[in-house]
């Protein structure tokens, strides 16, 4: 008898612990470490850990082992690396785009220099001149516009305001007004986490020539102080930045040349540079190296995350969302892009008690889903019959071949209440030899309330999206852009590179994610131009116009790129400035500044899902206050992080375990202990 309880508790400790593993995690321990999705291999090297007083730890397994953690009863979670990605496919200026057609005028009665662009026709007026679609004028005038059909005229000076124009149909704001500002940055940090930066381009560079760049790292352990790296520019072996990503939106966040009209008002800020492999818990590692420099420096610092993915809660208690929460504070801020998937179908959701979720599969594809907690569903992946398929009920895993089909599919149903949140997560892989249409089949069998799927990968939804209303689909904007301290940006259309989607000048830009976040907060916070932007290319080749703009490649200084991850350091810039002669406000400050200064002067009434608060201006005040009830884009966290908050769901937890047991009871703890791997370093 005592040998019976003595491997009751022996079981009831490893199913406890067993349950404290992510989905991802308990499927690399089982079978490798093979991510299914992807294909690709990784080295488990860290693990992402909730302990029970609410905090998150990043935890390097050279130092410990899963079994270690699963043990210690201060863990409550244990979460594999997840794979985020670069968000890609400086208009500081109080710039306005104006949409009209045919033939018409439009009077300036700005009263100094002003220069703009022309889409879709011609443009004369007394004072200007005209080459292509670039014309410049040299103080107040009337503009003739010669158009057949619609046209855009884009207007850019310093402190422009819309009653210096009339004419055209609408009038809209593209630019932050920031170049009204005289702050410049200095003496404030910009952390870049991101592809790297070529340090010898001019945008990075004091006039002597030196670096604006005080430190650099990577994800491999190189790292350069301010001297290693002026030693680098001096013999030419500068570019750090294989995919430009880094370059580009840095010279965005605080690039300046002076013989460029494409620069940053943050001219004087220092930047430290971490180049990540993209995983979050690089990215943590990153937001760490980041902090302790500025602090060793005394400076406040600004932090740039152009990146995302969409596998966790978004709802803002997954591990990259909370470490980035605990991290922030006085001096320490964090700017993130919304994501560039506002017009992808990678979200699906489920109200009824059962329904088919039907999704296109063109190779491999991941799938996140997150549901109220109480409630319990059968999962089933069916071909396009809805007879042959494979499923898993509650608490179970299930794999195999989806009949009929060239689709591999793998389940795992077994977390009906997360740690994170206490609610249940169902995570699916699908990967397929070519492009499949199949079913997602889910049968609520208890509890109630809403189902959210996430899709990573080659493949999307095809129903099952939630309108924002302003032509794209809310939940789409990725994590940690859904973490409760971070500024999270959006992108408008300023295009003066493009005729291209017309009617996104001024406006939300197509692809830019929109919000809520899962729990109902406003995200993204405000927006700023991304669609397209003239910011440093890694790859110039120092015999260019500084004032052209060319494509990526081109071997321009110069180059023309959108998306989100450019309307965030745009915000940045602002944010940097701000810290100038505000260097102790923290994100709950920045935030209600930005948002009680937003501009709004599209369709729709702010705060909304598309354009959060409004298009992101600069305003200096007196001082930086706490958000109000109406500002700020606040919200209510679903989960405390105290640790009282988890004691419900711990007995929740244990209901399950138990249950869990009468699957576990012909295997000895011994046994069990030997299917765990050994220790990685």
């Amino acid at each position: 008898m005592v040998r019976f309880f003595v491997l009751f508790y022996a079981l009831l400790s490893f199913a406890y612990s067993s349950d404290k593993l992510d989905p991802v995690l308990r499927k690399m321990l089982s079978y490798g470490e093979r991510d299914f999705a992807s294909k690709s291999y990784m080295s488990l090297q860290k693990v992402k850990v909730l302990r029970s007083d609410g905090k998150v730890e990043l935890v390097d397994l050279s130092n410990t082992d899963i079994k270690h953690l699963q043990m210690d009863q201060k863990v409550l979670y244990i979460e594999a690396p997840k794979k985020l990605r670069l968000l890609d496919d400086i208009s500081s200026n109080s710039s306005y785009v104006l949409w009209g057609r045919g033939n018409t005028s439009v009077s300036v009665s700005y009263n100094k220099p002003f220069y703009g662009y022309i889409f879709g026709g011609n443009v004369s007026g007394q004072g200007c001149t005209q080459s292509s679609i670039f014309f410049q004028c040299s103080s107040a005038t009337d503009l003739s516009i010669t158009a057949l059909s619609d046209y855009r005229l884009i207007l850019y000076a310093p402190d422009m305001n819309a009653s210096d124009i009339s004419g055209g149909e609408r009038k809209y704001l593209v630019g932050t007004r920031a170049s009204t500002s005289q702050s410049t940055g200095r003496g404030v940090m910009v952390g870049i986490i991101d592809s790297g930066i070529n340090f010898c381009h001019p945008a990075f560079r004091n006039p002597d020539g030196t670096t604006r760049v005080l430190f650099y790292k990577d994800h491999t352990g190189i790292e350069f102080n301010e001297a290693q790296i002026n030693d680098r520019i001096n013999i030419g072996n500068c570019n750090y930045d294989n995919e430009g990503h880094g370059t580009a939106v840095a010279g965005i966040a605080g690039g300046y040349w002076s013989a460029s009209r494409y620069n940053s008002v943050a001219k004087d800020v220092k930047f430290i540079v971490y180049k990540t492999n993209l995983y979050d818990t690089d990215v943590m590692a990153g937001l760490d190296y980041i902090k302790s420099k500025a602090q060793s420096l005394g400076m406040p610092v600004v932090v740039n995350l152009s990146l995302g993915g969409h596998s966790g809660p978004h709802d803002g208690t997954g591990l990259l969302d909370r470490y980035i929460d605990q991290l922030s504070g006085p001096g320490f801020i964090v700017v993130v892009s919304a994501g560039n998937e506002g017009s992808d179908r990678i979200h699906a959701r489920l109200t009824s008690d059962m329904g088919n979720i039907h999704m296109s599969v063109s190779s491999s594809v991941a799938i996140d889903g997150w549901y109220t907690r109480g409630a319990s569903y059968r999962v089933r992946v069916c071909d396009e019959t809805g007879i042959n398929c494979i499923g898993a009920e509650p608490g179970n895993l299930s794999q195999g071949q989806v009949s009929t089909t060239s689709c591999y599919v793998y389940i795992d149903n077994r977390t009906l209440s997360s740690p994170l949140n206490g609610d249940g997560e169902i995570y699916a892989e699908v990967s397929c030899l070519s492009q499949t249409n199949l079913i997602l089949r889910l049968t609520r069998l208890s509890g109630g309330g809403t189902v959210d799927l996430w899709m990573s990968g080659d493949g999307e939804f095809t129903d099952g999206q939630v309108s924002d209303g302003f032509g794209g689909f809310s939940y789409t904007v990725s994590s940690p852009g859904t973490a409760r301290s971070v500024i999270t940006v959006g992108a408008i259309g300023a295009s003066y590179i493009s005729q291209s989607r017309f009617d996104n000048y001024g406006r939300i830009a197509f692809f830019s994610s929109r919000g809520p976040t899962r729990d109902g907060r406003i995200k993204p916070d405000v927006v700023a131009e991304g669609f397209f932007q003239c910011t440093a290319n890694p790859n110039f080749s120092g015999s260019t116009d500084p004032n052209l703009c060319g494509p990526p490649g081109s071997g321009a200084y110069y180059m023309a790129i959108g998306g989100t991850s450019f309307s965030a350091p745009v915000v940045t810039s602002l944010v940097a400035i701000y810290l100038q002669s505000h260097p102790s406000a923290d994100p709950s400050q920045i935030k209600n500044w930005l948002t009680s200064n937003a501009f709004y002067d599209t369709e729709g009434t702010p705060p909304n899902v598309a354009y959060g608060y409004g298009k992101a201006v600069w305003k200096d005040s007196a001082s930086a206050t706490s958000p109000q009830s109406s500002g700020g884009g606040g919200g209510c966290s679903m989960v405390s992080s105290s640790p009282s908050s988890v004691l419900p769901y711990a007995f929740l937890m244990l209901l399950v375990l138990i249950k869990k047991l009468r699957r576990l009871q012909c295997l000895t703890f011994q046994h069990v202990l030997t299917r765990l791997p050994t220790r990685r370093g």
